[in-house]
């Protein structure tokens, strides 16, 4: 850690210096290059770049497939939920038939017996 002001204007214009050769140096490259800016890259080099973004579309691409899992399991819970109801309620529309019949059945008894 610079302890004065002097040390900390000397380190801050060597990386000036150091920052304005690696400009030149690269600019000197740049046009002495008459390949792809991808072709100059390594392998490595293109990996390390890369690496972040692919490693983010995988985690999104993972979280949003584990979601749609997620979503189609409970949507088959509640068809199957549903699909019960629909038997249960079939079943209260056979009873209340089966009430109406009888219920008819002693209306004619009782209009047979006043009559």
């Amino acid at each position: 850690m610079p302890s004065t002001n002097d040390e900390l204007a000397a380190r801050l214009a060597r990386m000036e210096r150091d920052l304005q050769r690696l400009s030149g140096a690269l600019r000197r490259r740049a046009a002495s290059d008459d390949e792809p800016a991808l072709r100059r890259i390594s392998f490595s080099a293109w990996l390390k770049l890369s690496a972040p973004t692919f490693g983010a579309l995988a985690l999104g691409f993972t979280l949003l497939w584990n979601a749609q899992q997620a979503t189609n399991a409970q949507l088959f819970e509640l068809t199957r939920s549903v699909g019960r109801l629909e038997g249960s309620i079939a079943s209260l529309d056979a009873g209340i038939d089966r009430l109406r019949d009888a219920v008819e059945r002693l209306s004619e008894r009782v209009a047979r017996l006043e009559s």
